[in-house]
């Protein structure tokens, strides 16, 4: 099975799962296709015995590669997307960050993971992903699987940023931002903001305003077929519009129209995990603890 490799840059301790990994990928592969940027940072940390191949995104990625290992924390995963963009490739999240709640292995599932794959041991999860229109604003990167979010660059600085899907108004929000979200983002930033968690395959998006300056403003679920526009039309300070760990700093006025992309990202889980199952034990949602 021809994988490559990608990651940012592993703490000490976390040596040895990487070490780890790329042995096991070394006695099944001649050589070890690796993202160049991670690559420079741990050639001088990690022992291979096999010959290198370096990749930037897509373009130049070898031929016949079936995975892409994340190794990190979910931060890492989102990273793949920008990088890969429309290909088709799984990725498979290995869990040496924190929580982890995207990746599908942890340090202690690397030895066995190779023969996993090579079973069949997986299923892949088709996600949604966010577009933002290039059109309505000069962004790099336009393609978000968790969340596209909306904030002020100034801390507790308001906004009024006035919503509308397809075309018909839907409420101006007096907020501190607003998080548009994929069922996949709605375990991150929308679920802390005290938006609903929504599951993987239902085909909505999820509208969540932060910190609204007003108790009849709530979060609002629509179909993932809608058209969604937000607009800003002044604003004393820059605004920062994150699609999900990038972002850039805009001025008012602006308006930034999203919708649902044309593709899909496709998440390798392996078959004992089930989504509640990993709301239960990562996120201890529905957990009673009785104190006293």
């Amino acid at each position: 099975m021809k994988v490559a490799l990608y990651g940012r840059s592993p703490k000490q301790d976390d040596i040895i799962y990487v070490q780890k990994l790329i042995s096991e990928i070394e006695q099944r592969n001649p050589y070890i296709i690796i993202h160049k940027s991670f690559y420079e940072k741990i050639k001088d940390k990690i022992s291979f015995s096999k010959p290198i191949i370096t990749f930037t995104n897509k373009e130049d990625l070898e031929e016949g590669v079936e995975i892409i290992f994340s190794l990190g924390g979910d931060g890492t995963l989102l990273d793949t997307l920008p990088i890969m963009g429309h290909s088709e490739i799984p990725i498979l999240g290995i869990n040496i960050g924190h929580l982890g709640f995207l990746t599908s292995v942890g340090r202690d599932g690397i030895a066995n993971l190779l023969e996993q794959l090579e079973d069949r041991d997986y299923y892949i999860g088709k996600r949604t992903i966010l577009k933002v229109d290039e059109k309505s604003i000069e962004i790099k990167n336009k393609y978000a699987l968790n969340d596209i979010c909306l904030r002020s660059a100034k801390a507790g600085e308001l906004l009024d940023i006035s919503i509308f899907i397809d075309d018909e108004f839907l409420a101006t929000y007096t907020a501190d931002g607003v998080i548009v979200t994929t069922p996949t983002g709605s375990t991150a930033y929308n679920m802390s903001a005290g938006g609903p968690i929504i599951t993987p395959q239902t085909p909505c998006i999820g509208i969540t305003p932060i910190c609204p300056h007003n108790l009849t403003f709530r979060p609002i679920i629509i179909s993932d077929t809608s058209n969604i526009r937000l607009e800003v039309k002044q604003s004393s300070e820059d605004i920062i519009i994150y699609i999900d760990s990038q972002s850039t700093t805009v001025n008012a006025p602006f308006n930034v129209d999203i919708k649902k992309a044309d593709f899909k990202f496709n998440l390798i889980r392996m078959n004992n995990q089930s989504f509640f199952d990993a709301i239960r034990k990562k996120l201890m949602w529905g957990t009673y603890i009785r104190r006293g």
